[in-house]
């Protein structure tokens, strides 16, 4: 190795050698015990006492000393790192003939489900028994007249009125809701007006919704306003909120009779 040609033998005790190589590699020497596995060189050819055991080794020769590559000589640089032997794995391309030992059946074999193109079970198929969702019974019930709102709090519509992008000396409606931005663009069934922030509420507004708690009425109320809850179908809904949309506005639809202890008005639209 590079380093072994670097360490010269020695006299004991002296760390000093008299070869000219040695002298090349400059500055001070210093005495390094020798491994057992580096082979000393013999006294003839050194002019030293074989039986010493220090080898002399120069700064200069330390700092010499670049990393490599395993069993190489070469340095490490940019330009020839790569990958260690096994890091990357080739694909096995299948059909190439059967020498290449993935030909012909491309490792499938012969027939059966696995041999088919596309012959996987859908999910959940638990291979022809009752499927656990069969298996377990069933909780609750689906209502189909279960009304969707998007919630509006006190907190949120005073903030909008302070910022002057509500105004509070027009009536309020869905629409005006809507195309200010404090509720988002998906009103599905309605919109239902919740107390939370009525202590900070302080502004008199005229307001039409879909659904309203007792708390938010009760502080609109206080402060000299008037919370109405009106009735739209999904066809009205959607010409009060989108009128662009139609030739002809539809009539106002009413509620249907389980429904109308919830909504005081029908909601207009303005043909």
């Amino acid at each position: 190795m590079f380093l072994s040609r670097l360490i010269l033998a020695a006299t004991g005790g002296t760390g000093r050698v008299g070869l000219s190589r040695a002298q090349a590699l400059g500055s001070e020497l210093f005495a390094v015990r020798a491994r057992p596995s580096l082979r000393q060189l013999p006294a003839k050819s050194s002019g030293l006492s074989s039986s010493s055991s220090w080898l002399p080794l120069s700064t200069a020769a330390a700092a010499a000393l670049k990393p490599s590559f395993p069993g190489t000589s070469e340095p490490m640089k940019l330009n020839n790192i790569s990958d260690n032997k096994g890091a990357r794995k080739k694909r096995k391309r299948v059909g190439r003939g059967i020498g290449s030992g993935w030909g012909k059946t491309c490792g499938r074999g012969h027939k059966g489900q696995k041999a088919r193109s596309g012959g996987r079970p859908r999910l959940g198929f638990e291979g022809g028994q009752t499927p656990i969702r069969l298996r377990l019974p069933k909780r609750g019930f689906h209502n189909p007249h279960r009304r969707e709102y998007q919630w509006l709090n006190l907190y949120k519509l005073s903030s909008w009125i302070r910022q002057g992008r509500i105004d509070p000396e027009k009536l309020i409606t869905m629409k005006t809701l809507r195309d200010s931005g404090v509720v988002g663009k998906k009103v599905k069934d309605g919109v239902k007006l919740l107390g939370a922030g009525h202590k900070e509420f302080s502004h008199k507004i005229s307001i039409e919704v879909s659904s309203c708690s007792a708390l938010a009425r009760e502080s609109i109320e206080r402060q000299g306003g008037q919370v109405q809850t009106v009735y739209y179908n999904k066809l009205g809904l959607k010409a009060l909120l989108k009128p662009g949309t139609f030739d002809r506005l539809p009539f106002p639809a009413r509620p249907p009779p389980k429904l109308r202890h919830l909504f005081e008005y029908v909601g207009r639209l303005e043909q």
